[in-house]
């Protein structure tokens, strides 16, 4: 027995000895953080990408390019959907400083005036600055009526994975303030309440049945090229806003894409973004005119108000306040 113990008490120290040797004990470092890592400075631009990554966990870059600038946590952004630009658009090129700075600002402020958990849950994660327009002019200039204007400066398809693009981050175009203070509202409303990138958000169900069967794809099968032409001036390409809103819409991209079946909350994010980047007096009168737009309006500031806890009038004055330089 003593001969058992002894070689348990030995085999003991041994262990004992093994656990307290150095190399035992020091793990290997392994990080897993956002790739590249995002650092506090030197710039003043990358000082905000620094604070919004420590404020919500946001991974904002202003100087990736090439493969840096398409890579997401599960690989890269699909190219392939980019198709419709220049040749010469890729690879991507970084975006200017001073021209990225301006736009930082304005986002951490956005950002900022939103309620801390509503910021922290959205679903854009990694958001990169680059230099070129990430929508073709002409095919802007053609397709206008249905493209919401966040496609002037953003590109999100790549949402899904958490991903956003800005584009125009160009000194020889410089600072677009109402631009992009629609393309910041309308990428942050869109993508936190479309169940297309959030699985989590309520479908507004009262809301999309005010417009219930003036959906484009809801109109007999015959109807809807006329619908198309009452909409849209082929020629010129202007947009009866007159006879959009009759039905209820503030934007034809809602009125040619969305349903009461699919996309039912981006209809609801035009009119957020509509709220935050016009003031009350300049929306009173269609609020007036167009019964079917009131009745919306009024579903999504409840919509936003309890289940994103912001007060779209409140923010709207506050938003149409701001300026950069």
């Amino acid at each position: 027995m003593r001969t058992i113990y002894g070689m348990l008490i030995v085999f003991g120290l041994l262990v004992t000895g093994t656990a307290c040797h150095e190399d035992s004990l020091s793990a290997e470092y392994e990080y897993n953080g956002p790739i590249p890592e995002i650092t506090n400075g030197p710039s003043e631009a990358q000082k905000i990408c620094y604070d919004l990554y420590q404020k919500y966990d946001y991974h904002v870059y202003y100087t990736l390019s090439g493969d840096d600038a398409l890579r997401t946590d599960v690989g890269q952004t699909q190219t392939g959907m980019l198709w419709y630009l220049p040749e010469d658009a890729l690879p991507l090129e970084a975006g200017d400083e001073a021209t990225s700075e301006s736009f930082l600002t304005l986002l951490r402020l956005f950002y900022n005036a939103l309620p801390v958990e509503t910021a922290k849950t959205s679903v854009i994660k990694r958001q990169v600055l680059v230099k070129i327009n990430l929508w073709n002019d002409e095919l802007l200039n053609y397709y206008g009526f249905w493209i919401p204007e966040i496609y002037s400066i953003a590109f999100t398809d790549e949402a899904q994975q958490g991903i956003v693009y800005w584009g125009e981050m160009d000194d020889a175009i410089g600072v677009q303030p109402d631009v992009w203070k629609y393309s910041i509202a309308i990428s942050f409303f869109r993508t936190w309440t479309s169940t297309y990138y959030n699985h989590n958000v309520p479908v507004p169900t009262e809301f999309i049945q005010v417009s219930a069967g003036y959906y484009l794809s809801e109109m007999p099968e015959a109807d809807q090229l006329d619908a198309m032409d009452a909409m849209y001036d082929w020629d010129t390409f202007e947009v009866d806003m007159d006879y959009l809103m009759n039905m209820g819409f503030i934007h034809p991209y809602s009125f040619v894409m969305a349903s009461t079946k699919s996309y039912q909350n981006e209809d609801m994010a035009t009119y957020a973004t509509w709220i935050v980047c016009n003031s009350l007096s300049e929306r009173q009168e269609i609020l007036d005119t167009y019964p079917l737009v009131k009745k919306k309006y009024d579903l999504t500031l409840k919509f936003y108000k309890d289940y994103l806890k912001i007060d779209l009038e409140e923010f709207s004055k506050f938003w149409l306040n701001v300026t950069v330089e």
